[in-house]
């Protein structure tokens, strides 16, 4: 909710939460991406669905460099923020989501942090403006 004052527009720290929440989750799916490529012995390989480690490892690392940038788009108060970080939280749910059976504390811890940048992405987007 916005408000103007004297001083000028208030709004809550939604687009903030977001842009906050999208970096650091760019930069763990950047940790388990480079993990997940250099050190295999702290994933249980055998339990992914679909693909292998060094490939999920590589998505992982193309996710949090998109994550990253959707962090840059929502600091620059770009009018199509909402939309792509919605997009971009939403697909690193899914890749979170089909690789949890690698690591499944760490891929659980993201699937909830997707979710609240999902969530506030999409419910407030009228105070990225």
């Amino acid at each position: 909710m916005s408000s103007g004052t004297a001083a000028g527009p208030r709004t809550s720290g939604w687009v903030s939460f977001v842009m906050a929440y999208l970096a650091v989750g760019g930069v763990l799916n950047l940790a388990w991406g480079a993990s997940a490529l250099a050190n295999r012995k702290n994933f249980a390989e055998g339990e992914l669905v679909w693909l292998n480690l060094d490939t999920w490892g590589a998505i992982a690392l193309l996710m949090g460099l998109f994550q990253l940038g959707g962090a840059a788009l929502v600091w620059t108060r770009k009018p199509a923020a909402p939309a792509i970080v919605a997009f971009i939280a939403f697909l690193a749910l899914m890749v979170n989501f089909m690789s949890i059976g690698a690591y499944p504390l760490w891929s659980a811890v993201l699937l909830a942090l997707d979710a609240l940048i999902l969530w506030a992405a999409t419910v407030h987007s009228d105070q990225f403006d």
